[in-house]
């Protein structure tokens, strides 16, 4: 049996919160828009399936969250030659994880979409972990945190890749680097968004 089945029933991936409406008012500074799939709260069933899949090991769900993500994505928001990126991780962290969950839903991603995976960023500042912390706090702790390092022709738009957005500093700062670098557009593809 599939772990994600013994972790998961059906009637648990059915019971996600999906968020109806992508936030337009709310948008993080740089981002051009912003789609999230699911509710991300405290005590929830996608809490619960993101913290399997990130800090317990359980990367065979993520096929799973990507076939329900791809289900809520509204019409347009992909575009044929948008690049997909994933928010980095820094060594450190990637070193006590031994993966980037926003890598691996990338890589899923691709598999749906046929859009390729581009590693844009660099994180070269091990930044203290985020949970519990607003959004004042997580910006600092976040700024100057990315460096663009692709060396091959710049892309036009990207879909800059994460599992979960909470006060949007994280990918603002990515999106701010992003631009600087001559990205025309940036939009932010989340598994989850805090609400």
């Amino acid at each position: 049996m599939h772990v994600s089945s013994i972790l998961f029933c059906d009637a648990c991936w059915a019971d996600l919160p999906r968020i109806e409406k992508d936030a337009k008012e709310k948008l993080p500074k740089h981002v051009d828009r912003l789609h999230a799939g699911f509710a991300f709260h405290e005590a929830g069933i996608t809490r619960e399936i993101v913290h399997a899949m990130k800090f317990d090991g359980h990367t065979s769900l993520v096929p799973k969250m990507v076939d329900f993500l791809v289900r809520t994505l509204p019409s347009g928001f992909i575009d044929s030659d948008d690049i997909l990126t994933p928010v980095p991780l820094h060594w450190l962290r990637h070193g006590d994880r031994s993966y980037n969950q926003s890598m691996l839903l990338c890589q899923e991603l691709s598999k749906r979409t046929g859009l390729e995976v581009q590693v844009l960023l660099k994180r070269v500042k091990n930044t203290p972990a985020q949970s519990g912390q607003g959004f004042r706090q997580r910006a600092e702790n976040v700024r100057n945190a990315f460096r663009y390092s692709h060396k091959g022709e710049t892309p036009k738009s990207v879909l800059l890749v994460d599992d979960v957005v909470t006060t949007g500093a994280t990918v603002a700062e990515c999106a701010r680097v992003l631009k600087e670098s001559g990205i025309a557009e940036v939009r932010v593809l989340a598994f989850a968004r805090a609400e």
